[in-house]
């Protein structure tokens, strides 16, 4: 009834393993002697997959009061959470699926066994925000990988949705919900309280609506059907500071929790880099002087103002249908239209360091700072040349006064398919179509300072004609509109001087897909091709594809230039492949003394990438064996390659933040301070002089500057896969289906970019000058302060990415008397190995069992052992069926970390969710759920990150765990 389970036994057991609502589907198509499983173009009743397939139906998605699709295949322990559309506060605003942890771009998302368009200009992966839920008939997931089938993107297999397309009348459905919980946790409180940051308390939040609508009908005698839909769906917002686990940004020293922050706080650091003493930082003082900044309370607490879940609003509407023209040829087309809008919020702009100059005679600096600054650097601010009157001054401080910086995303994406099927004859059987997609991004910024008028703020001095305080460009005429932006005195700062600073920023893009694709598909039975074994003769395919995506990125002045932080240069770029493919099936031997069947399988697909990567093969080979009906054996092996898609090739190469973990001696840049952490020698293969060896200014927020972005010499990446699997459903145990299936999977020439801290370790170590020319350290021997002080962490294809396991799923069906009867599900992964090989010859991170603070090692939580266990109870009471789930992740180390406490572990996690589904009359159906019954928290660390990303957020990974609290939600569908 739940509907998790393996598609393969489906086929072979008559859809046992299906949910309740998908088994009637299988019967339907059982009678028409098709079968049409993920990972294989055959159609026919005898076709069986040597991949698994993991069916999820509608039933299930609906138990969970799932209104983002992602949040779904989440809980799916194949899948390795990724970027979600709601959760990351610098995420592209899309919803992705990553399976096996080997990127979302190396999973092949498709709708109806046609492939979706890019998510977006700037992000790959498919946008599963496209995808009507409502509308899902079922989920199926391959894991074996299908690339010789589908093509490239499917290295780790593939996720089809399945959409009902035969639909008759009218469907209303809405559904609301809202995240509830206690916020109770005493070691989390005891470190809000010792901060002085605020408690929350119990709250209700994050309330959702959707509704959908869902009409359609039969025409002609049955020879067509039209299927229309509508969705809206709006989400509510949950700030960090709402949830105790994230309302600020842990810290940790001497086995407790702290209250951390940004650098860049209030009312300031100011960090005097001059050549008269060594670097320091100082901070302003209630009494209107200045003192020691102080990093163990002087930090800003940047987490309460981020979002953990994004305002959205989301309209989507389509059509699908189809018409027998005759008993030869079927037409048939879809229409689909989505326009998502979300706005993300992080902490207040600043500025980040990126000033690193104060003029000495500038009014708004008190005696005292001038001295500190100036005079005691040999400084004099009353020099006769003008430019002889300027000091080194990097400043961090936060506009509190201007509010959280805020990007309002909007996605728009078309996608219409159009195309003509049928029989040839007894034998051939034909599938022409076309498909275009586009998907429009736009990116509206504000409360951003624009760099050029910060520092033209910041460069004060007394105008001659008034005898006032005015900006330098003002007084010569540059810019009449500057306003002298005062943050040396506590309240100095004037509305005026943040309606100068602060500028808008936008950028947008679009990607395009055009698809045209023919397939035929052939029965040899009848034409005599077949073993003197088996009745059933050769199965084959033919098709052709040719695919063409283009992207383009565009922005306003001054984001293109870097003057509201990061620089992002206009791009376009596109793809183009043709693709030849063929596939077989041959059954060896049916219906013998120890061989009900035998039979082999392979795929085998030819794509010219001809403006980028050339020509290139793929191929799989598979074999099933069953001895007898109730057993079958299974295995694969698929050769793959995956050419760069054009964000990887052509996304412009900008400076972002990247972190580095702390020191011996408590620094993060090993480079820095006055008793360095790496040797004089050592550091000088950096870039670091030795004068300014032992006089480096570490930066106290950890965050460094790289250049990161596409690489249009990207070559392609090769795959290994291999899988071996049983399934089995034992006549001894009426009612119990079981599958146990082994993959192992390698990819090589793996398109990624290497970690900045495995390069900058490398270089200090080694020497290597690959390495260290990827270092760049700027003119006063740091890497954040500057444009000239960075880490290249541009695309390439770096080395390797393994990762092997065993997938289990059973489930149990049984009658309780006069009761109902009761359906237990099991799907488990258990994760042997994920390494990976930053590059050849480097060592290998061992990512299993692991979590780390940046994707580039092993990000998310890579748990050795995660299920999901279902109970439903379809009682006897009318129409209804109760469903408890049970859901463990295990617990996983700090990758690189040989200690274990409260920060380098994350504790595994157990959730219960309960739901309930009744028809209370005819075409009127309730349901009710709760997620998270328990309220647990979810585990928190240092080493996850506060400041969002499209991974960690708010001390956790609310991808993989209920951050929020439990879920409540309720439903009615009412059908005419």
């Amino acid at each position: 009834m739940l509907g998790v389970a393996m598609a393969p036994l489906a086929a072979m057991l008559g859809a046992a393993s299906l949910s309740a609502s998908a088994q009637e589907d299988v019967e339907e198509s059982k009678v028409e002697e098709t079968i049409i499983v993920t990972g294989s173009r055959i159609a026919n009743a005898n076709v069986m997959s040597p991949s698994p397939v993991t069916t999820v139906g509608a039933e299930q998605i609906q138990a969970r009061g799932t209104v983002r699709v992602e949040d779904m295949l989440n809980t799916l322990p194949q899948v390795s959470p990724s970027e979600g559309s709601g959760r990351a506060n610098e995420a592209a605003g899309t919803a992705n699926v990553d399976l096996r942890g080997l990127g979302a771009e190396r999973t092949l998302v498709l709708v109806d066994g046609r492939r979706m368009p890019y998510g977006s200009p700037i992000s790959a992966p498919a946008d599963l925000n496209q995808i009507p839920s409502m509308l899902v008939e079922r989920v199926e997931v391959l894991t074996g990988g299908a690339s010789a089938v589908y093509g490239a993107d499917a290295v780790a297999g593939v996720v089809n949705f399945i959409m009902k397309d035969d639909f008759e009348g009218i469907m209303i459905d809405t559904q609301v919900g809202a995240f509830q919980t206690g916020n109770s946790n005493d070691m989390l409180e005891r470190t809000l309280n010792a901060s002085n940051q605020p408690v929350p308390g119990s709250t209700m939040d994050g309330e959702s609506v959707d509704i959908n609508v869902v009409f359609g009908m039969n025409g002609d005698d049955g020879r067509g059907n039209i299927t229309g839909y509508f969705n809206w769906k709006k989400q509510n917002e949950v700030l960090q500071g709402e949830r105790i686990s994230s309302a600020c940004a842990l810290g940790y020293s001497d086995g407790v929790f702290s209250c951390g922050g940004s650098g860049t706080t209030f009312p300031g650091q100011f960090t005097s880099l001059g050549g008269g003493i060594a670097p320091f930082s100082f901070t302003l003082a209630e009494d209107g002087g200045i003192r020691d900044y102080d990093p163990s309370t002087d930090t800003y607490n940047y987490a309460p103002l981020n979002h953990f879940i994004r305002p959205n609003e989301r309209y989507s509407f389509g059509a699908m249908g189809h018409y027998d023209v005759s008993d030869k040829v079927e037409l048939y087309g879809s229409f689909a239209f989505t326009n998502d809008v979300t706005t993300a919020q992080i902490a207040p702009s600043g500025d980040f360091l990126q000033t690193n100059t104060i003029n000495c005679d500038n009014p708004m600096l008190s005696d005292e700072q001038v001295q500190t600054i100036c005079i005691d650097n040999g400084i004099d601010p009353n020099a006769a040349d003008i430019a002889d009157r300027t000091a080194a001054l990097s400043i961090g401080r936060r506009n509190v006064e201007g509010g959280g910086r805020r990007n309002e995303i909007e996605h728009t994406s078309y996608r219409v398919v159009g195309g003509f099927r049928g029989d040839l004859d007894d034998v051939w059987s034909y599938d022409v179509f076309g498909q275009y997609a586009k998907v429009s991004y736009s990116d509206s910024a504000e409360n951003f300072f624009n760099l050029d008028k910060l520092r033209n703020a910041l460069e004060v001095r007394i105008d001659p004609e008034t005898g006032e305080a005015a900006c330098q460009v003002a007084i010569d005429g540059t810019d009449p509109t500057c306003a002298p932006y005062n943050i040396f005195e506590l309240g100095g700062v004037t509305q005026e001087a943040l309606d100068y600073i602060q500028s808008p920023g936008f950028r947008e893009g679009e990607v395009t897909q055009e698809m045209f694709s023919a397939v035929l598909t052939g029965d040899m039975t009848q034409y005599g091709i077949a073993t003197p074994w088996s009745e059933t003769g050769l199965q084959v395919v033919f098709g052709a594809e040719y695919r063409e995506e283009y992207l383009t990125q565009k922005n306003d002045a001054l984001t293109r230039e870097g003057k509201l932080g990061t620089a992002r240069p206009d791009v376009e770029g596109g793809v183009n492949v043709y693709e030849f493919f063929t596939e077989l099936q041959l059954p060896l031997v049916e219906n013998r003394p120890g061989i009900d069947e035998l039979a082999i399988n392979g795929a085998y697909r030819y794509s010219d990438y001809y403006d980028t990567t050339g020509s290139q093969g793929t191929y799989a080979l598979g074999l099933t064996y069953a001895p007898v009906p109730e057993y079958r054996f299974r295995a694969q092996f698929q050769r793959a390659t995956r050419s760069p898609n054009p964000i990887e090739l052509y996304s412009p190469q900008s400076p972002f933040e990247f972190t580095l973990p702390a020191n011996a001696n408590g620094l993060y840049d090993p480079c820095a301070g006055a008793n360095p952490a790496r040797s004089q020698t050592e550091c000088a293969r950096t870039g670091v002089t030795a004068a300014q060896y032992g006089n480096i200014a570490d930066n106290p927020a950890a965050q460094f500057r790289n250049i990161s972005g596409g690489n249009p010499n990207l070559d392609v990446e090769k795959s290994n896969t291999y899988t071996f699997g049983v399934v089995a459903s034992p006549s001894f145990v009426p009612g119990l289906n079981l599958s146990v299936d082994y993959f192992n999977i390698e990819v090589e020439d793996f398109i990624g970019s290497i970690p900045e801290e495995e390069s900058l370790n490398q270089c200090l170590t080694t020497g290597d000058e690959y390495f260290c020319g990827l270092i760049n350290r700027g003119a006063n021997g740091t890497l954040w302060a500057g444009d000239d002080a960075y880490v290249i962490a541009t695309k390439l294809n770096t080395g390797s990415l393994k990762t092997s396991g065993v997938d289990v799923s059973a489930s149990y069906n049984f009658d309780v008397a006069s009761y109902g009867s009761v359906r237990v599900d099991y799907l488990a992964t258990f994760l042997d190995t994920l390494d990976k090989e930053p590059l050849p010859g480097l060592d290998v991170i061992e990512c299993a069992g692991y979590f780390a603070s940046t994707n580039s090692s092993c990000g998310t939580s890579k748990p050795k052992y995660r299920h999901n266990l279902p109970v439903s109870w379809m009682t006897p009471w009318g129409d209804l069926t109760v469903r408890a789930t049970w859901r463990h992740i295990g617990s996983v180390d700090l990758v690189g970390s040989n200690v274990d406490n409260v920060n380098t572990v994350l504790e595994a996690r157990d959730y219960l969710d309960l739901s309930m589904k009744a028809t209370v009359r005819d075409g009127v159906a309730l349901r009710f759920g709760v997620n998270n019954v328990f309220d647990r928290n979810p585990p928190v660390s240092t080493n996850v990150g506060s400041a969002g990303g499209s991974f960690g957020n708010g001390n956790t990974f609310p991808q993989v765990y209920d951050a929020l609290g439990r879920y409540m939600f309720a439903g009615v569908n009412v059908t005419f």
